[in-house]
């Protein structure tokens, strides 16, 4: 018997499965029948008889009733013909086969198959294999066929072999299992069987459920599919998973669908709109993180076969009909990443590009929504979806930045940040929680968009007004604690990282009162939560190294009696070069800056200065730190 290619349309009818390789591979000898490619052989040329029967391959080739069985139909000698015919071996194999035969009940014959139940088969395989080689392997094959013989449903057959399965405390005993639940789910047959006879979309997630393994089974799935669920996700089963990949090629085949028309769909553009967000639902799910999908290229042709009778150059206006612009560019996006043949694929890609070529292509993108809020998520989901896109990297970036533009035009022409870039003092902070909540949200464009919203968020996000309203007027520690949460999560969507002053520890060293005091209470007032002072560097280093790991923040003047804030430095940068550390000085001479810069200050700053030159500074040093986290 032979492995033929899917191509040989009259083999696949009479076979009812996809074959298993392109090449033909011959049969021989007896034991070329038992390996993976004879069965596979075998499942095929033998189907008609082995679904009539609930039988698989395996069982055939291990039990003297079913190969009885099988010489006694009318279609036994036109299985031979067609094998023969397509291996070009004309009368080869009506010996291959009685021989098989005889050699089964010779084998049976000398070594009778064991009696035995889920919680015996471990010892029962490992003594079965130790025979070894070719005769262990036949001889549970033929235990494992003996103990399922009274299943009158693959179904049945099916439920016997996984309570083996998940009493099986070994590999090798694994192995037959997985093999014959596989050629069970193989058959169209034996899928139906196991699955209670779902309709083709239920079956058709179920058993990509199984191979992705990307979220639960069904709660209302068959019992079977759970247990198989749970059997796959306990132990990695490649074979069984190969198995199913063909089964859903199987399945792709059929010419059912997974939508119909509505009454109120005339010309059926709809049930093909949604035709085609299932096929791209599948395809996604199917695709690995490396654009491969599971079962490789025959699996991605099953699934351009499928998408080619939707989709081509007459079709894709028509597929877009009835929807807004933005729908439109969604549904098309959606169309580029699906397996496409060439001719299709460049016709999406080509009506896709016209849209972003037209003149209005701005106005009437926002014209798909209404509100101010609505727009900019709109314009930035676009955006991603560009990004995402099959577009070549360079024509991507271009058509990101024409996204971004029109966006940042939008920005400016609504006075979106306008109120609170010139706004003289503290503005509303509802007005800034609206334009957070936009960040968390993803509402604003990679590239000027988001650059000009981070500059905004960062200034006002830190004042001490805000962050009182926000934080600090919390009802308990519990919600202080989700909005400080929510506050940094949202600032990171547009790269800006949010400092709870509130949590932060400053330690303060000036020789002098006045500028200590004055320091502290600027501090104070921006909201910096523990904030210990120094008089000197000496008493200072003390401080530090009591508890290195303490402090956020040094804020030291240079000039100092005992130990300057140079060598403090020094001192800080042995043990924490992590640790942000502002200078304060009267020389910001370069060559001071320099000396500094040569120790990894963090920043300085020249006095005299007032109180929102220290708040900046204070931002500025504390956000290097975030970011580098």
């Amino acid at each position: 018997m032979t492995s033929v290619s899917p191509e040989t349309d009259e083999v696949a009818a009479q076979a009812g499965s996809e074959a298993a390789a392109e090449a033909v591979v011959e049969c021989r000898e007896p034991a070329d029948l038992y390996a993976p490619a004879g069965r596979d052989s075998v499942g095929r040329f033998c189907r008609r008889f082995l679904d009539e029967n609930a039988l698989t391959a395996t069982e055939l080739l291990h039990h003297p009733r079913h190969q009885t069985a099988l010489s006694n139909t009318a279609t036994f000698v036109a299985i031979l013909t067609q094998a023969e015919r397509v291996m070009e071996r004309k009368g080869a194999l009506t010996p291959l086969v009685n021989e098989t035969a005889r050699l089964t009940r010779e084998r049976l014959r000398e070594h009778p198959t064991p009696e035995f139940l889920a919680d015996g088969y471990t010892g029962i395989a490992a003594e079965l294999l130790s025979n070894g080689g070719f005769l262990g392997r036949f001889l549970l094959d033929a235990a494992i066929a003996q103990h399922i013989v009274t299943g009158r449903s693959f179904a049945e057959k099916a439920e016997a072999l996984l309570a083996l399965a998940e009493a099986a405390g070994h590999a090798d005993a694994l192995a037959p299992l997985e093999r014959l639940l596989g050629e069970i789910l193989l058959s169209d047959a034996g899928t139906a069987s196991c699955a209670r006879d779902a309709p083709f979309v239920t079956l058709v997630d179920l058993i990509v459920t199984l191979i992705a393994a990307d979220r639960p089974m069904p709660d209302d799935a068959p019992p079977l599919f759970r247990r198989l669920e749970a059997l796959m996700r306990r132990t990695p089963m490649p074979a069984l998973r190969d198995s199913l990949i063909a089964a859903f090629r199987r399945e792709m085949a059929k010419p059912a669908c997974f939508t119909i028309a509505s009454a109120g769909d005339m010309f059926g553009i709809e049930a093909v709109q949604r035709e085609i967000m299932a096929l791209s639902e599948l395809a996604g799910r199917l695709r690995g993180p490396d654009g491969q999908y599971a079962g490789g290229a025959r699996t991605e042709a099953s699934l351009q076969r499928r998408t080619a009778l939707l989709v081509n150059e007459d079709t894709v206006p028509e597929i877009t009909r009835g929807r807004n612009f933005a729908q439109k560019l969604r549904i098309l996006f959606v169309l580029q990443k699906m397996p496409l043949s060439p001719t299709a694929a460049k016709a999406v890609t080509d009506y896709l590009k016209s849209f972003f070529d037209s003149r209005d292509f701005a106005g009437r993108l926002l014209d798909c929504w209404k509100d101010r809020a609505e727009k900019l998520k709109g314009l930035a989901e676009v955006q991603r979806m560009v990004v995402a896109s099959a577009f070549p990297d360079e024509e991507r970036e271009a058509l990101a930045g024409q996204i971004d533009d029109i966006q940042n035009a939008f920005l400016r022409t609504q006075r979106v940040l306008a109120p609170l870039i010139q706004a003289k003092d503290d503005p509303p902070t509802d007005m800034v929680v609206d334009l957070v909540r936009l960040a968390g949200e993803g509402a604003f464009c990679a590239g000027k968009s988001r650059m000009a919203v981070a500059r905004v968020l960062y200034r006002h996000c830190h004042r001490p007004r805000f962050v009182r309203h926000v934080l600090l007027n919390a009802p308990g520690a519990k919600e202080r604690v989700a909005r400080a949460h929510w506050l940094r999560q949202s600032l990171a969507a547009v790269g800006v990282p949010f400092l709870d002053l509130a949590t932060q520890r400053v330690l303060v060293v000036d020789d002098e009162e006045g500028p200590r005091a004055f320091v502290a209470s600027v501090l104070h007032e921006l909201g910096i939560g523990q904030i210990d002072t120094a008089a000197d560097g000496h008493e200072a280093r003390d401080r530090f190294q009591a508890d290195e790991a303490g402090y956020d923040l040094i804020i030291c003047d240079w000039m100092m009696p005992r130990l300057n804030g140079l060598d403090l430095l020094k001192c800080v940068r042995e043990s924490r070069s992590d640790l942000p550390f502002l200078m304060v000085t009267a020389l910001a001479t370069l060559d001071a800056v320099k000396k500094a810069l040569a120790h990894h200050v963090s920043g300085y700053i020249a006095k005299p200065f007032t109180p929102d030159q220290l708040e900046e500074k204070v931002f500025v040093v504390l956000a290097q730190k975030g970011i580098g986290e």
